[in-house]
């Protein structure tokens, strides 16, 4: 994949997104995501692109969605060239690539998912083929004891022997514990994460996975997003949704963004099937899971059978295997080395003066 920012992402950027340079996110007027979905169905039904907003000859385009936008609103925020570019180049030094829902690279399980819901921009670092490669979606509370924890090495490890890839969502505990087994395994793995990409991506943890190409980390929100529990709420729905079964590990009764993304996931949007850990001792959260459909897992004894579950194959079918890795040299100080940006004067010019 190219880090090459396309004109589509790069209108979407300029009209969704912080562009945040600095630890404090400035206060635009972006557009909310039920405008920015107006304005991508008028623009798919009119024959134009969202990239055509950057045109030199725009203006009458950008007068033509008054009524769903105010056009000065549109002008305020496409003619912030100057801070795409800085952003682009602070991302693009830590390895961070940007991709739009119309972008080829843009992982195929959420448009099908989501539709017009989907979020319109991903950031990422690593290996963006992963994001097709569906696997195991391995949740859980932040908080464990140690025989939960090695039980969900041990998942990490049997998922990278069975070359099924672990999806999680980053967070301390359960998440990062399933991701690490695995990755020390030889597997893959898929991190979603709310807030912290930024900061993640220069983490000694990751660090050697991201340039083997054995992991990708993505958020839907802004590199330097500051915390907000409601956006780690909010992603928990792109772990499943990226893979093709989804395991619970632990979770509280009622309350906290695990027991929320799994109930989300059985009641309303059942995207793939949800299992829940059987623990020696009986657990209130998982059992009530169960009462809304989640199923036992049923601890697979060998790789195929591992394998076979995961992927929902029934017996006798062959059982998928992740994509072929490609190889990603590096630099001489150990940093991924990508494919250049765009060149921040390159999309300055490009961008319209209104």
């Amino acid at each position: 994949m190219t880090t090459g920012v396309s004109p589509d992402t790069q209108a979407t950027l300029l009209l969704t997104a912080p562009l945040t340079t600095t630890a404090k996110a400035p206060a635009d007027a972006l557009l909310k995501p039920a405008e920015f979905r107006k304005v991508q169905d008028r623009v798919a039904n009119s024959g134009h692109a969202l990239g055509d907003f950057l045109g030199k000859d725009a203006s009458p385009l950008v007068d033509a969605y008054d009524d769903l936008v105010p056009a000065s609103r549109l002008r305020d925020l496409l003619g912030r060239g100057f801070r795409l570019a800085q952003a682009l180049d602070q991302w693009s030094a830590r390895s961070i690539w940007v991709i739009g829902v119309t972008d080829n690279a843009y992982p195929s399980r959420l448009r099908t998912h989501f539709g017009n819901d989907a979020p319109p921009l991903l950031y990422g670092c690593g290996n963006p083929d992963l994001l097709e490669a569906g696997g195991l979606a391995v949740v859980g509370s932040r908080d464990c004891d140690e025989e939960t924890l090695v039980w969900t090495t041990e998942v990490g490890r049997r998922a990278a022997r069975s070359r099924c890839q672990i999806v999680s969502g980053g967070a301390r505990g359960v998440d990062i514990t399933a991701m690490a087994g695995a990755l020390d395994a030889g597997g893959t793995a898929c991190g979603v994460l709310a807030d912290t990409l930024y900061r993640d991506v220069l983490d000694a943890t990751y660090r050697d996975h991201l340039q083997s190409g054995t992991l990708v980390l993505i958020s839907p929100n802004d590199p330097r997003q500051r915390f907000f529990a409601s956006l780690r709420m909010q992603r928990n729905k792109y772990v499943y949704a990226l893979s093709d079964t989804a395991l619970v590990v632990a979770t509280g009764m009622k309350q906290g963004g695990t027991w929320a993304g799994a109930d989300e996931q059985l009641r309303r949007l059942r995207h793939v099937p949800v299992y829940v850990r059987v623990p020696p001792q009986p657990s209130p959260g998982l059992s009530a899971l169960e009462r809304l459909g989640a199923r036992p897992w049923p601890e697979p004894a060998t790789p195929l059978q591992f394998a076979r579950l995961v992927r929902n194959t029934p017996p006798g079918g062959p059982a998928a295997e992740i994509p072929k890795i490609p190889e990603t040299s590096t630099a001489s100080d150990g940093a991924p080395v990508e494919a250049p940006a765009t060149p921040p004067a390159a999309i300055q010019r490009s961008l319209f003066e209104l």
